[in-house]
Parts: structure tokens; sequence; C-alpha cells
């Protein structure tokens, strides 16, 4: 039997696709001009409400193991979470992700968000150290002068000391204790455990909030292709020239002693949240 659909129905359909097209349009935009954190933080309160961050991921990783669940929902919303999974390293940007199990229209709404979306992937190849990371996303004033950075430092050491770690990466060549050569090459790291920082507290060095700086990670080293092996040469160094440099606290590649004269250097508690991200992904199998 052929369905006839009212004037109202028409209508209705119609104004969905154009809020549909609209909302792809000032999705893009708003990457532009506001920056990841922001467009996240809105779709997350648009299409999860009232959901933690790890319940939302939850839903993304069902809807990419039954993409079907896609199809059933309004454009808008599909749209949306699109964007969402996308932005947050999630089943759009994974290859094992399949087009094919989705209808036309969808699967070219996917393609298109995901080619929206290679802004935020270029980011990760063009950033020096971690606070250019920030310097679109942020204005806040951050620990600059060597007396702030000296200060601040000393301030992780005594808030944090009992819950402490070696770090699992080498500091490589060239970082000296103090800046001095005479006084030899720093031996290895101490690091705080992202479990042990709460979300909201403010990244020192980059002026985000421990939540808001892990979205920035998401974005910047999972959205695009090999993600993960991206954010895990970031953080674990592998060999590559710059890794370590990428955590120094100023543009002269340097960190602080533990101690005074102490051959173990401090990282900041921003490569903690980087390194807490890995490993929460290797935890969900995302290797």
């Amino acid at each position: 039997m052929k369905h006839t659909f009212t004037k109202k129905q028409i209508k209705r359909i119609i104004i969905e696709e154009l809020q549909a097209d609209l909302l792809i349009e000032n999705t893009t935009n708003q990457l532009i001009e506001e920056g990841v954190v922001e467009t996240v933080k809105n779709l997350k309160n648009k299409f999860f409400p009232n959901k933690s961050d790890e319940e939302i991921d939850t839903e993304l990783e069902e809807i990419g193991r039954n993409p079907s669940q896609l199809e059933k929902m309004p454009r808008s919303k599909r749209i949306g979470i699109l964007f969402l999974s996308g932005l947050l390293g999630g089943f759009l940007t994974q290859a094992s992700f399949d087009y094919n199990k989705l209808s036309t229209a969808t699967a070219a709404d996917a393609k298109k968000i995901s080619s929206s979306q290679q802004v935020t992937a270029q980011k990760s190849k063009d950033i020096i150290n971690f606070r250019q990371m920030a310097s679109s996303e942020t204005l806040g004033k951050t620990a600059s002068t060597q007396k702030e950075v000296d200060a601040k430092v000393r301030e992780i050491i005594d808030d944090y000391k009992p819950v402490m770690k070696p770090a699992p990466i080498s500091p490589g060549r060239g970082l000296f204790i103090g800046g001095d050569p005479a006084k030899g090459n720093f031996r290895g790291f101490a690091y705080v455990p992202s479990e042990n920082i709460p979300d909201d507290e403010i990244m020192p060095f980059i002026a985000m909030s421990k939540a808001d700086y892990e979205i920035l990670l998401r974005a910047t080293y999972l959205s695009g292709t090999e993600g993960d092996k991206r954010l895990e040469d970031l953080v674990m160094g592998r060999g590559r020239a710059g890794s370590s440099v990428f955590w120094a606290y100023s543009d002269r590649s340097s960190y602080q002693g533990y101690n005074r004269n102490s051959t173990i250097a401090l990282l900041p508690l921003e490569w903690s949240v980087a390194y807490g991200l890995l490993q929460k992904r290797q935890n969900r199998g995302k290797r």
C-alpha cells in the first residue's frame, strides 16, 4: 500500500532536514571559531544531557558495534553523535568501522563529518609542545616565567609527593640537571597518576581543567586515522625526535628535578592526563 504524507508531515520532514544540514554547518563553524572543547561540551549537553563521560563513551562504543542504531535516530541526533564520536576518537575514526552497514544517506553524513574534522586532526602534526596545543583553546594565564614555573613544580611536589610514581619513559639525551651539562643528564622522570588528579584541577602550564585537557587530547590525537598510535608515540616517546621535549615546561626544553640537583625530573600534570588517557584506551582494547 502506497503511503501518502500529509502536508504537516512533509513540513516536519523538510524542517528536520534543514535543521540537520544547519547543524553540520554550525558545528563545523564552532570547531573553527570556539575550539574543540566548547564544541564537545555543547554536543554532550545537547545529545547526552545529564550523563557522565563514562556513560557517553559506553553508549558511543555500543553504537560503533551496532551502527544500525544510527538509522533509527532523527537525522539531527545522528549527525550530533557522528560529530561527537569523531571528536572523541570514537567509532567514526576507527578503521574497523563499516560504512557499508549504513544507508547511503547516513554513510554520506558520516563521511562529510569525518572530512570536516580533519582540521582538528591536523593540529597534532603542527604542535611543537603542549603549551601550543592549548593556545587556541584558552586565554588563561599559565606559569611562564622561570620563577612561576619553579613555584608551580614545587607546589605539585608538595601536594602529590605521597602518590608519585616513576614514569615509564626516558628523558633522552641533552636534558641536563638544572640546565647545566656539568651536573649530568636526568636519569628518569616522576609523575602523578591521573586518577589522583581531580577533574576540575587546572593544568598549570596550559590553564585548562584536567577534563577539558583530555577532550583536547582526544580531538588532536585521536580524531584521525591511527590516532591511538599517535597518542602512544606522544606519551611513551618511542625514540621519536622531540617526544620528551614536547612535555618541557618552557620553550628552552627545561625540566625541574624532583629535589635540588636530583637526577629525576618531574613531568607536568599534563603528561599524567595524556598517559591516563592512553591507559584508558588500551584497557578498552583500542591499540
